[in-house]
This record gives C-alpha cells, structure tokens and sequence, in this order.
C-alpha cells in the first residue's frame, strides 16, 4: 500500500470560485496530495469599469505560490499541462469548462469531480437551486469520477444533506462547501489505496438542470400562474442571484411605486387571507403583503428593492417610499 506521507498524489485542481478555493484549501494543505498546477478560467471584467480581476481560485494559488494555467478551452493547452505536470490525480470544482478526453483519461487516478446533488439526480449547472425550487427536502454532495456525457461518471460516495425550511441556495451551499472539504480528503484517501469500488449511475433515473433555470427571465414572479408555495421557493432559490422579482400593479396609487419592478430577497408565507386579485401589494398590521392565487394564504416581504433604488428593509419601506400603502 502506498504511503501517502512519503509519496504524495501529484494533483492538478480545477476550479474558479470562492467553493472551489475551500476544496483546494484543504488539498493543498494535506502531506499526502501534491498540488502542483492550478487550473481556473482567464481574468474577466468587473463592475462598471470592467476591470479585470482574477478568479477567487487564482487569487488562493498565487498566495501559496502554486503555478496557475488558463487553458482558454484550447485542447492543446491541456496537452501542455500533461506533458509538464504529469497528474496522477485531478480533482474539480465548479470549474465551468468542458474538459477534453484526453485529459480526463490521463492520471492514474481519474479526474475526481465535488458535484452537488445525490446522482443521478440534478446532473447539471444549478442542482442547489434546482432542489431548493422543487420542493425536495434533501440534496447531497457526489464524489464522482468525470467523463465526457454531462455527470455521467461512476460515483465514489454520496453524501446526503437535509434541505432546510428556511434554506436559500446560499445557506444551503455553504453548508454543503463546508461539509465537502470535510469528507474530501477521506475520500481521496481511500480511493487512491483502492479501499473504494466506484458505483455506476442508474442513468434511466436521471434528472438535468440547466443555467437557464436560473435566468433573470425565470426569476419573474407570475403570481397568477405559480402557487404560494413555489414562489416562496423561487425567492429562496434565486438568492444571491438573479434574485426572483415581480411588477408592481400600474394602477397604484403612488406613482413611485406604479409598474416599477420589484425584487425580493426574504419573504415567507403567512395565513392572512385576502381577496385581492394575486400579486395586488397591500399593508397590514404592518406587514408589507402580496396577495396569492390562494384566497387564505399572503406572502409577508422582509427584504427588498424598489428598481433604481437601494435595498431596503419592510419597515424602511413602510416608513420611506410605500407610506401611502399604510
């Protein structure tokens, strides 16, 4: 058996934000893992003056003075890192390119993708979001092998995590990054020692998720077509971005506030009936509410932002731009 303290894997890690820095952190910090390239996507522009900026992986690499290589998507780029680094392991992290076969064929130990679902299910770009949306109660981590169909690969181990009442697609990812980099290492461990057998997918179960679940587009509250339930969902689901919205009644009374758009960061459902028609803001008891399609049932919003405004609190609402509502 391969004593990992005196031969450490030589790892190539791919990744790009700030989840995939906690997975190289805890890789680049073990005796028994060698990062000896990092590979994350070019500097992209930011903000309103477009200022390049490196990605939160590169920023991590170069502080540890690991070598970091933008591919560009070109296969020859790929072939480079090969021939320089010789991986015996890859392991990746929402990196968001597709990777060549050749690459993927290379190290001796396969390329090793940290998915967030319980595959088959949610194979795809958005599978917390996607979770949070349909209700599920439970999502997990899939320690898998990549190949070239989309989270096709065999699977290593699955850990489950409970979806929360409360959980936005942010909460629920920082729990699931913590918990990835705890049972990385353990993983890799005993893989590398050949402790694990990798399972085959059932992919007649399989499920996919795409980015354009996600778009701004789909953020648009309907309230007259979507149930009470699904949009509260929506609100958490789309936290920190596109963030789910709604157009305000063009017939309010206050013109600051008539066919402006809305967005919505916290809200929950409450038992206050209304017969309003669905989407029709209204105060009561001080709470700022949305009628629904359900007569019994109202959203209560906590947290949002008036277009070509600040983010705003329901009590700064209230007191602010919507006192006429009161």
């Amino acid at each position: 058996m391969r004593n990992l303290e005196k031969e450490p894997v030589k790892t190539v890690f791919l990744g790009t934000g700030w989840e995939s820095v906690e997975s190289l952190k805890v890789l680049q910090e073990s005796p028994k893992f060698d990062v000896v390239a990092v590979v994350t996507p070019p500097d992209k522009p930011v903000g309103r003056e477009q200022i390049f900026t490196p990605s939160e992986v590169k920023c991590y690499a170069v502080e540890q003075r690991i070598p970091v290589i933008h591919t560009e998507k070109k296969v020859e780029n790929y072939e480079k890192i090969l021939t320089k680094y010789e991986p015996e392991l890859v392991v990746c992290k929402a990196f968001g390119e597709i990777i060549p076969k050749v690459f993927l064929d290379y190290p001796k130990y396969k390329c090793i993708n940290i998915h967030f679902s319980i595959l088959p299910k949610y194979r795809g770009a958005v599978p917390i979001q996607k979770a949070i949306l349909d209700g599920a109660t439970e999502t997990g981590i899939s320690i898998m092998i990549m190949s070239e169909g989309l989270d096709e690969g065999d699977v290593l181990e699955i850990y489950k995590e409970r979806i929360e009442e409360r959980d936005t697609n942010l909460s629920l990812r920082k729990r699931m990054v913590e918990k990835s980099s705890e049972i990385l290492l353990p993983i890799l461990e005993k893989w590398v020692q050949g402790e694990i057998v990798a399972k085959k997918q059932k992919h007649e179960d399989a499920t996919y998720c795409w980015q354009k679940d996600i778009s701004k587009e789909r953020g648009e509250i309907l309230w007259e077509k979507y149930d009470p339930e699904y949009i509260e969902r929506m609100i958490r689901a789309f936290i920190p971005w596109p963030i789910a919205w709604c157009k305000l009644n063009p017939a309010l009374e206050n013109k600051n506030l008539a066919n402006k758009s809305m967005k919505i960061f916290r809200a929950e459902l409450v038992d206050i009936p209304s017969e309003k028609d669905p989407g029709t803001m209204f105060v009561e008891d001080s709470m700022l509410l949305f009628s629904t399609r359900d007569p019994m049932i109202s959203l209560r919003v906590y947290e949002l932002q008036i277009e070509g405004r600040k983010k705003m609190s329901e009590k700064e609402f209230l007191n602010g731009i919507g006192r006429k509502l009161l």
